[in-house]
């Protein structure tokens, strides 16, 4: 969103076709993540993305592919990723029962939850986004939609993209210290996802306040500040516990992982 944007005169910086750049790079980081995740799930018979998270992601795309996204580019990628998550859906699915021994209820019930949640979650996205798109909020010079002066479709992928990577990272980071092992997960998982996130998200939307800083100073506002450096935290400090599980978790046979101290006696350490 925002491929439309059309700068004042006296912004020279291509700000538009930078932003563009590292926005297509991070999303090419994205979607190896989510191929990544796939492989992974696969392999060690869990899944990686928090089940909350999951939800909001799919909705996130289902909402910006069928109703918001302008552009053909937008739209594919949206869907990409939309897809994507269908097969992160499945693992979850098939092996997430597992993971909730500890939570009966969740257990037997996981899938009906994960509909509910997802249900939940793309209600309000559409409600967000047509709140947004019908009042034209953000409306300022140089921001275009579908061809006229109109809400700031920028701002609105912002604040959206901005909340659901808030709470990615820090629900990341959090199931990793519940789990105390790394099923579902790994180094180039955490790497594609925390150098996308500060690529298409940080950095692109930094250098659109940077530079043009009359119609995005909403970067640098506190709330703003508080949920990217709650997301960026997060990232940061999740290789730390990474490794640290990894020295001590558990690898049955079948590839699933488990906790050090709650280890299978024909299991494995992780190398």
């Amino acid at each position: 969103m925002g491929s439309n944007d059309q700068p004042p005169a006296h912004i020279t910086f291509p700000v538009v076709a930078t932003t563009s750049l590292l926005l297509q790079i991070g999303g090419i980081l994205w979607t190896l993540c989510y191929i990544l995740m796939l492989r992974e799930s696969q392999r060690s018979k869990t899944y990686g993305m928090p089940l909350f998270a999951l939800s909001f992601n799919f909705s996130w795309e289902l909402v910006y592919a069928l109703y918001v996204a302008e552009s053909l580019l937008e739209r594919i990628v949206f869907t990409t990723w939309m897809v994507l998550d269908i097969g992160l859906i499945y693992y979850t699915l098939l092996y997430g029962k597992r993971e909730w021994d500890h939570a009966p209820f969740i257990r037997r019930h996981l899938g009906l939850l994960w509909v509910l949640m997802t249900v939940y979650t793309t209600v309000g996205h559409f409600a967000f986004a047509k709140w947004w798109l019908d009042n034209d909020i953000g409306k300022k010079e140089g921001r275009f939609y579908r061809g006229i002066v109109g809400p700031d479709t920028t701002e609105l992928g912002f604040w959206t993209s901005v909340v659901s990577q808030a709470y990615l990272s820090a629900a990341s980071l959090i199931q990793l210290l519940i789990r105390r092992h790394s099923g579902g997960v790994n180094w180039s998982i955490w790497a594609t996802r925390t150098i996308g996130s500060i690529t298409g998200l940080y950095l692109n939307f930094g250098t659109c306040w940077y530079f043009w800083r009359e119609s995005n100073e909403y970067f640098m506002s506190p709330f703003s500040i508080f949920l990217w450096g709650t997301g960026l935290i997060c990232d940061l400090a999740y290789p730390f516990v990474l490794y640290k599980l990894r020295r001590t978790e558990r690898v049955g046979p079948d590839g699933s992982k488990t906790a050090g101290d709650n280890s299978i006696s024909t299991g494995r350490k992780t190398r």
